[in-house]
């Protein structure tokens, strides 16, 4: 019998055409110098803050098209702000690169240089498989850095484990729950785009995520690549 797909988008969601990509990264080892990773992000701040500003960056259509995306299904505002744009107006509003980890700082810097939205959850705390699906609504979320958990409405898109878990809101908020920390070895990374943004532009992106893994983190073991166009 063959083993069920450890990935899925749901069927309800096809008039979205919402490309995803999923990445398991397994037995990650934080071995490579903080120095390294902290100058690359350095280096990348300091090239952005020289050649754009915030607004022109924003309305690149890699960015831009998440927005239109959200728009579609009547979610805007401050708290549907995709997560790359996120990402740029926190660098734009402080003017330097706040470390968070090593895993996360290194995931991040490769969703900003490609504009493609990327989450990582980590597998010790969910269970497979895992789906992107429409809410219902009274669904609930305790985001990173949140006291308490907020309720999704019908409508939106969010992405669930097999025990309902919800691991993140569109590809604006992850649960802390899955969040990625110091003692984190085993990933799920997950790879979003829009119509704009296609399945080879997350397969490239992944690519770029695991090179960028073994240089500026440490040896793992890339264990599996699903992408849904």
């Amino acid at each position: 019998m063959d083993e069920p797909p450890r990935f899925a988008r749901d069927p309800a969601l096809d008039a979205l055409d919402i490309p995803v990509a999923f990445l398991v990264v397994r037995a990650v080892e934080r071995t490579r110098p903080a120095a390294t990773l902290a100058a690359a992000c350095a280096d990348f701040v300091a090239d952005l803050l020289a050649r754009t500003d915030y607004g022109t960056l924003a309305a690149e259509p890699a960015l831009a098209g998440y927005r239109d995306l959200h728009q579609r299904i009547g979610r805007t505002g401050r708290q549907y702000l995709p997560s790359p744009e996120s990402l740029f107006k926190q660098l734009f509003k402080r003017g330097c690169w706040r470390p968070i980890d090593q895993l996360v700082d290194a995931y991040s810097l490769v969703s900003l240089r490609t504009r493609v939205s990327i989450g990582a959850h980590d597998l010790a705390h969910l269970r497979l498989p895992v789906r992107l699906a429409a809410t219902v609504g009274g669904e609930t979320l305790l985001p990173i850095g949140e006291l308490a958990p907020v309720r999704l409405s019908a409508g939106e898109y969010a992405y669930f484990d097999a025990d309902g878990q919800v691991l993140g809101r569109m590809e604006c908020r992850q649960g802390n729950p899955t969040r990625v920390t110091a003692d984190t070895r085993d990933v799920l990374f997950i790879l979003q785009g829009h119509r704009g943004l296609r399945g080879g532009a997350l397969h490239a992106a992944a690519t770029v995520l695991a090179d960028t893994l073994t240089d500026l983190v440490g040896p793992h073991q890339a264990s599996g690549l699903s992408v849904i166009d």
